[in-house]
Order: structure tokens, then sequence, then C-alpha cells
């Protein structure tokens, strides 16, 4: 399972086009011309469980958190129709396929309030994951 979950996820975010992502621990510059607006995207990690009496299917519960980032200063309108588009990307019961896992997205996304950072204004959306790793996968 290790890395694929994340990779799916970001191919999905990479589907919205000309708007620059930045992940944790990863070099990304917002004010290299170009970069603004972009989207902030971080996997918070919830916990951990598994049904199985082998232990060979661990379930990762969390959330995917992207945040819609514009120039603060420029109005609302841009980060939440960034927002919108994010959470589109993610709709409730969808199913991500990796391999040897599958990321499931548990509820609606929450579009949160807008919040100032800086020289920014971000507008974070919450998506709940479920990351399930196939007993038969290897990985």
């Amino acid at each position: 399972m290790k890395h694929a979950p994340e990779a799916a996820l970001k191919a999905r975010l990479a589907t919205l086009a000309g708007i620059p992502k930045a992940w944790p621990n990863q070099a990304f510059d917002p004010a290299a011309p170009g970069n603004v607006p972009y989207i902030a995207c971080t996997i918070v990690r919830a916990g951990t469980s598994d049904d199985t009496l082998d232990a060979e299917a661990p379930i990762v519960t969390g959330r995917l958190i992207a945040s819609a980032v514009v120039k603060a200063g420029t109005g609302e309108a841009r980060a939440n129709e960034i927002a919108e588009q994010i959470a589109d990307l993610f709709p409730m019961g969808e199913r991500i396929e990796a391999p040897g896992a599958e990321t499931e997205v548990l509820q609606p996304p929450h579009i949160r309030e807008g919040l100032p950072d800086g020289a920014y204004w971000r507008v974070p959306v919450s998506i709940p994951i479920q990351i399930t790793k196939r007993p038969d996968s290897g990985a």
C-alpha cells in the first residue's frame, strides 16, 4: 500500500489543470510567477484498524485537506470556485483505485470558511477518506 494511494489522490488532483499543487516536503514557492492561485494539499491520517484475523488488510481513515489559495485582498470568488472544483473531484462513495489498495470517499467534501494566511487567503476543503489495503496485494 505504501505510497500508491497518495499517488492516486495526487493524480486525481492533477486533473485540475493550470492550478499548481503544493504538497508537504516538496519544493514550492508561492511567490514564484504563475504559482498563485494554487492548491495546498496534505493527507492527515487519523487511525488504522484491521478487521482480518491475520492483520493483512489495514484500513487507514483520515482526510485529504486541499486548500484553494489566492492572494489576500482579491476577494473570495476565485478561491471558492477552486474549492468547489476540488470538492467535485471527490464525490461521496467514490472509489479511487491504486496498486494494492483502494481509497474511498466516506462523506461529501466539506468546504470550510475562508481564512487569512499572511499574504494569502485560503479556503480549505476537507475530504474524509478511508484507504484499504487488499489482503492479496503484497503491497
